[in-house]
């Protein structure tokens, strides 16, 4: 008997969330409400007006006709919420005053007692609009049955709470193929700065869109959290927010309590999404292990049983289609980190590649399968990639059509956000197909640093072209009148020719825009400008990259900084820096670009394939472990994002990852 009861028991024992590592304080409970209604409550064709700070003020429920576009959507959301911001700027004026109208009482009704003119007043500033989800809830309810079982047992290998298995409902509704408007991608939507620490991400194999590669970087990401916030609810934060995100958040608000930090912490980048990041998921977490609570009667699919090949060469898709004997879309579906230039045969699968092939096939069969293929449908190296270099007029439906390719492929190759979004002097990669029609491409030196001058130039078109600011062409060339060019004249664009592939590649258009866009999220280092217009000075930084993004000369910055001629600059140094020739948003720009492109180079060639802890002992020195395994400092700050790198002793325990060169 007794042991009956304890198998009948164990599940709901297993199921039930830990409140020692997933507390819910009573102050966050209001919250979680909230979410439990937008997953269960509401549909994709229904929202709440609400308070986005307290969020169990919710105004009105808006529902919108089967068919309404999105246009006419936001046209309504934006009526409504004038509608109550008129409402509350009413009470406003008028909290103490008996209200005649039924609409000002029912608002205020939402409101405690006594709520002051002034919180009325700040309410009318915080109405957001909240989709509805419960429709993909449902639906994701049903899908994580195939991908659920192999997620626990992983972050079980990695000593992972069981929890965490319910947090792609809240990222993608257990969609492998889900993308964001921040470019995140797949069922744990990483974005690229992040996904590249533990994945490979690049226009042959995009590793984010495969669920089971994707899952074991989740794991290793959230491990990593762990080990830097200390508690389940800040790891999972983080998550959304950065690591080093949430230390400020700790260290702003004076310890750990998540409900504190949710309900003050006031960080520049700390939004909505962020601040209620671990809310949606103690929501998510239990309604996944209650289903039948919220929907009735829920079946999940079966769960995803795979098998792999490890391809000893390259070879075509078509090819290993033809000798596994499978269609099209079993062979897609089974490979979803399989980019499109390698269905349209202008790449090969790559050597290495784990190969997911049927489970009823055996490996020696598999082996002498992989025998089979022709010559011509394999080789001992990969498809070079083709460059074209954008010019005034050009748009990428027209460089398709001429260099008879589809703009999807172009827009998969180059990963553009959209087909309509190119610029003069951007380098966008062609197949190699392309190679035939090169008619009027021609190769672009990602390091070139010069340009002439040519007849009807123009210093505004030159800077264009070459996606720097005039005012830094000005102060590189020492020139005064920048309507004064002469044909022939050669000017030099960048001191550094590492920059330059921020024409073709960075897409950081501002430092709003940066964050939007999780731009650097994984790097813990400030690129930001203080009130008092000084920076801290970061890996891979000199004086003469500040002197060129600020349009002055190096002169100058060490008279404003009372520096001598030789002394250079330290990691973790203030400097003051002049704004007179260049916006503080142009330079965090620019200086962002740098990063991004210093980073985005890097991970073009190398792989983080496992990480090591160290305890440093007497004479270690970081500068030196990092040059002998070849890990950049950026790097290493990554995975030490709790370590002050310049102060370190014996002791010290520091993760350093295993940097691999990728194969051509």
């Amino acid at each position: 008997m007794l042991t009956g009861l304890l198998i009948v028991l164990l599940p709901s024992m297993l199921f039930a969330r830990d409140s020692n590592f997933f507390p819910l304080p009573n102050t966050l409970k209001p919250d979680v409400n909230f979410w439990l209604k937008v997953y269960t409550e509401v549909t994709t064709s229904e929202g709440f007006i609400h308070d986005k700070e307290h969020l169990n003020v919710i105004y009105e429920r808006l529902s919108f006709t089967p068919g309404t576009d999105y246009k006419a959507r936001q046209k309504a959301i934006k009526q409504k919420k004038k509608y109550y911001q008129n409402i509350l700027l009413y009470l406003a004026a008028n909290s103490s005053k008996r209200l005649d109208k039924a609409r000002y009482r029912h608002v205020k009704a939402l409101w405690p007692a006594g709520t002051s003119g002034k919180e009325f007043k700040k309410a009318a500033d915080r109405l957001r609009f909240q989709l509805g989800q419960s429709d993909r809830f449902k639906e994701g309810l049903v899908r994580s049955g195939r991908w659920q079982p192999y997620i626990k047992e992983e972050f079980n290998k990695l000593g992972l709470p069981n929890e965490l298995a319910s947090l792609p409902h809240v990222e993608s509704s257990f969609r492998p193929d889900a993308r964001s408007h921040a470019g995140a991608a797949g069922l744990w939507q990483f974005t690229r700065p992040t996904g590249r620490r533990f994945m490979r991400i690049d226009h042959v194999v995009d590793e984010r869109l495969d669920p089971f590669l994707a899952t074991r970087a989740a794991g290793l990401l959230l491990k990593d959290n762990h080990e830097i916030t200390g508690t389940w609810p800040l790891a999972l934060t983080a998550y959304n927010h950065g690591a080093a995100g949430m230390r400020r958040a700790v260290k702003a608000t004076g310890g750990t309590d998540i409900a504190k930090i949710v309900r003050e912490y006031k960080g520049r980048t700390f939004g909505f999404a962020s601040r209620n990041f671990y809310n949606a998921f103690v929501a998510a977490h239990d309604i996944d292990q209650r289903p039948s609570t919220y929907f009735g009667q829920i079946e999940r699919d079966k769960p995803m049983v795979i098998q792999e090949v490890k391809l000893p060469s390259y070879y075509t898709a078509q090819g290993l289609m033809t000798a596994f004997g499978m269609k099209n879309n079993i062979f897609k579906s089974l490979n979803p980190a399989l980019q499109p230039p390698i269905w349209s045969n202008t790449k090969y699968v790559p050597k290495g590649y784990k190969l997911r092939v049927p489970v009823d096939m055996r490996h020696a069969e598999s082996s002498t399968l992989i025998a089979t293929i022709p010559r011509d449908e394999k080789s001992t190296k990969q498809k070079p990639d083709v460059s074209y270099k954008v010019r005034r007029g050009d748009s990428l439906s027209e460089i398709a059509k001429r260099f008879k390719v589809r703009s999807s492929e172009l827009v998969a190759i180059n990963g553009l956000r959209s087909q309509h979004k190119i610029r003069i002097g951007q380098v966008l990669k062609l197949p190699s197909a392309a190679k035939e029609q090169m008619k009027g491409a021609h190769p672009v030196a990602q390091n070139a640093i010069f340009y002439t001058v040519r007849k009807g130039d123009r210093l505004s078109v030159i800077a264009e072209k070459s996606a720097v600011s005039e005012a830094n062409i000005l102060a590189l060339n020492k020139l005064k009148n920048k309507n004064y060019l002469y044909i022939g004249q050669k000017l030099r664009l960048r001191k550094n020719p590492d920059v330059l592939s921020v024409a073709a590649n960075a897409k950081v258009l501002d430092p709003k825009e940066a964050v939007k866009e999780n731009v650097l999220r994984a790097d813990p280092s400030n690129y930001w400008v203080a009130k008092n217009g000084s920076v801290e000075i970061q890996s891979n930084e000199t004086l003469g990259h500040f002197a060129g993004w600020l349009g002055l000369n190096t002169t100058k910055l060490r008279q404003l900084n009372k520096m001598s001629s030789k002394a250079g600059l330290a990691v973790g140094q203030r400097v003051m820096l002049d704004f007179s020739r260049v916006k503080r948003a142009e330079f965090e720009r620019l200086r962002l670009a740098h990063h991004q492109t210093l980073q985005n180079n890097f991970f073009k060639r190398f792989s983080v394939v496992a990480t090591e802890a160290l305890i440093l002992d007497k004479g270690d020195s970081v500068w030196l472990i990092a040059q002998q395994r070849s890990v950049p400092m950026w790097l290493l700050r990554q995975y030490n994002t709790g370590v002050d790198l310049n102060l370190v002793g014996v002791g010290t325990r520091l993760i350093v990852p295993t940097i691999v060169k990728k194969s051509k």
